[in-house]
C-alpha cells in the first residue's frame, strides 16, 4: 500500500473496523459456525437489520418468511425484491406512527408462526425506537415526549432503555408473551457497554427488572399502573455476534499490519462529550508515537435550541482545542453507524490546526460547544467525516495517529 496521509490512514482504520462488524458478514459467519442451525422464520430489527437479514437469506435455504423493521435507508436490492420479506421502514431516534405500525406488524407476524416452527431474531442498535407497542394509557405524543426528553437529558443508554422498557408492552422481555415457536434463537450486534442483551434494543426477548432506572421525578410521574410480569415458557438462545471490542481489535490488527505501533486503551469512554474530548486530548500530548484507539459512547446535554452536531463532533472539536498547534497529531471521532446527532455525518477528523482555523473564521469554540453547534464549526473548517451508512452499529470509535 502506498503511504497514506494521516487523514487517509484514519479513514482506512475506521473502515476496517466497521467492516469487521458488518451485519451481513457476521450472520454469515455465525451460520457457517453452526451448520446444523435451521430456521423457517426470521425477524430482523435495527440499524443493521437489512444486512443481517441478507446474511440469513444467504445462508439459510429453508428460510421462507421474514419481517424486516429498519430505518428509512437504502435497502439491498436482494432484500427489497425478495418475496419472502415483508419490509417495514420506521422512525429513529424518536418513535412515530410508523414505529407503532411496526409493532403491530411484529405481533401479527409472530401470531401467524406455527408453534412447531423455528424462529431466528436479528437485533441491532436502534431497535428501541423502530418498534413499539406502548402500555395502556400512554399515547404516541407522550411516547415521543418521553423519548425526546431522554435523548436530550444526557442519560446513558442503560438508563434510557431502562425507562423505555417501563412504557412498553414488548420491551424488557415483553415480546416473549407473543412467541409461539418453541425454538427461538437471537443474534445480536451490541451497541451498549457491557453487551447486556437486556439493554440492547431494550431487550425484546430478555426479561428485565428495570433496576437501572434513575430517580427522575418527571418520568416517574408518567409511569402507568403495571400488573405482575406475565409468565412464559419460551427458551431463547442468545448469541452476541458483533461488538465494539471486535471493531477495536480490527483497528489494532490493521495498524500492526501497517507496521505502526498500536495502543488499545481499555477505559470505556462515557459521560460528557466535551469533557471527554479535552481529557483524551491531554492524554495524547504525552502518549507514545503510533495508533491509539478508544471506544465508548458519550452524551451531550442539549440546550433548548441546539445547533448542528452530535456527540462525536462535540468531542472532536473540544479535543481540537487541547491539541491546538501540535504537529503530526490527527484524531478521528465517529459513530460506527455512520451517523452522529442531527447530521448525516459520523463525526469528525481534527488535527493541530483545526482550532486555529476555526478562530480565524471568527468562531468562539467554547460558545459553539455550549450551543451544541460543533457541526457548524467543523463543516466550515472542512473537518467533518461522512462515510455514509455502514451496515452496523457498535457505538463510537476514537482513533488517533501520533507521528512524532
Amino acid at each position: 500500500m502506498t503511504e497514506l496521509t494521516a487523514r487517509e490512514l484514519l479513514v482506512h482504520l475506521y473502515q476496517t473496523a466497521v467492516d469487521a462488524v458488518d451485519g451481513r458478514l457476521l450472520v454469515q459467519q455465525w451460520c457457517r459456525e453452526h451448520p446444523t442451525a435451521s430456521f423457517d422464520h426470521c425477524v430482523a430489527i435495527g440499524k443493521a437489520a437489512a444486512p443481517m437479514l441478507q446474511g440469513a437469506l444467504d445462508s439459510l435455504p429453508k428460510l421462507n418468511n421474514a419481517l424486516l423493521i429498519s430505518p428509512q435507508v437504502a435497502l439491498p436490492r436482494a432484500v427489497k425484491r425478495n418475496r419472502k420479506v415483508k419490509v417495514m421502514e420506521s422512525a429513529h431516534p424518536v418513535p412515530d406512527q410508523s414505529s407503532l405500525d411496526a409493532g403491530q406488524a411484529l405481533l401479527a407476524f409472530l401470531r401467524a408462526i406455527p408453534a412447531d416452527s423455528s424462529l431466528l431474531v436479528l437485533i441491532s442498535g436502534g431497535t428501541s425506537s423502530l418498534v413499539e407497542v406502548p402500555v395502556e394509557g400512554v399515547s404516541l405524543s407522550q411516547l415521543q415526549q418521553i423519548n425526546r426528553y431522554l435523548l436530550a437529558s444526557g442519560k446513558d443508554i442503560h438508563t434510557m432503555n431502562a425507562w423505555r422498557r417501563c412504557f412498553s408492552r414488548v420491551k424488557g422481555g415483553g415480546l416473549l408473551q407473543y412467541l409461539k415457536p418453541r425454538h427461538c434463537t437471537q443474534l445480536i450486534i451490541s451497541d451498549v457497554r457491557g453487551d447486556d442483551p437486556a439493554v440492547i434494543g431494550s431487550g425484546l426477548l430478555v426479561s428485565s427488572s428495570n433496576t437501572q432506572r434513575d430517580s427522575d421525578d418527571w418520568l416517574q410521574s408518567l409511569l402507568p399502573q403495571q400488573g405482575p410480569p406475565l409468565e412464559h415458557d419460551i427458551e431463547v438462545k442468545t448469541h452476541l455476534v458483533g461488538s465494539l471490542k471486535k471493531a477495536m481489535q480490527a483497528v489494532i490488527d490493521e495498524a500492526n499490519f501497517q507496521g505502526l505501533p498500536q495502543y488499545q486503551h481499555g477505559d470505556f469512554i462515557s459521560g460528557d462529550a466535551i469533557e471527554q474530548g479535552r481529557r483524551i486530548g491531554k492524554l495524547l500530548l504525552d502518549e507514545a508515537v503510533g495508533i491509539h484507539v478508544w471506544g465508548g459512547e458519550t452524551t451531550v446535554e442539549l440546550p433548548p435550541k441546539p445547533g448542528l452536531g452530535g456527540r462525536n463532533q462535540s468531542l472532536a472539536l473540544s479535543l481540537a482545542t487541547v491539541i491546538d498547534g501540535v504537529e503530526d497529531l490527527a484524531v478521528l471521532a465517529a459513530g460506527t453507524d455512520g451517523i452522529d446527532g442531527n447530521t448525516p455525518c459520523a463525526g469528525a477528523i481534527v488535527s493541530g490546526t483545526s482550532a486555529k482555523l476555526a478562530r480565524q473564521m471568527g468562531f468562539d469554540i467554547d460558545v459553539e460547544l455550549d450551543k451544541a453547534n460543533a457541526g457548524t464549526v467543523l463543516m466550515a473548517i472542512g473537518d467533518l467525516f461522512k462515510p455514509g451508512p455502514t451496515n452496523t452499529n457498535v457505538m463510537d470509535l476514537i482513533i488517533a495517529y501520533k507521528r512524532r
